[in-house]
């Protein structure tokens, strides 16, 4: 069976701009090997930190998004999740995981990796994803 996932922004933009662990998590989904969710607030956060925090412009950060259409899957989550006291924001990764029925989110950002897992969700960084992946 292929692993379901949900990847955090970060993991998103390392893989754009730096490449390594997460670009390699990325082309699994990209090549079918996995299949990577994502949901409206999660393509949100990263229109805006692409045009904030990297200053892409508007059709810059639609082709990356058209880009990352052709390999993710949309999903609602259907459930308001609240699990991250220090930063809420980061719930909606544990929504979408939650709502697609993903195994796994990767990501960088310590107030998720902190919690290792979520209701059998595991999560951890890319480098320990694509440790579990080759593995199986």
């Amino acid at each position: 069976m292929i692993p379901k996932i949900v990847i955090d922004t970060n993991i998103y933009i390392s893989a754009i701009f730096w490449g390594g662990k997460p670009r390699s998590v990325v082309d699994l989904g990209r090549n079918g090997q996995i299949s990577i969710f994502t949901s409206s607030q999660i393509e949100n956060e990263i229109n805006k930190k692409l045009k904030t925090k990297f200053g892409l412009s508007d059709e810059e950060v639609a082709q990356i998004l058209l880009d990352f259409s052709t390999f993710t899957l949309p999903i609602k989550a259907s459930r308001k999740i609240t699990v991250i006291d220090d930063d809420p924001d980061d719930d909606k990764f544990i929504e979408c995981a939650v709502a697609s029925r993903a195994g796994f989110i990767v990501s960088g950002d310590k107030h998720l990796l902190n919690l290792k897992e979520y209701k059998g969700i595991k999560i951890m960084k890319a480098g320990d994803f694509l440790s579990f992946f080759l593995k199986k």
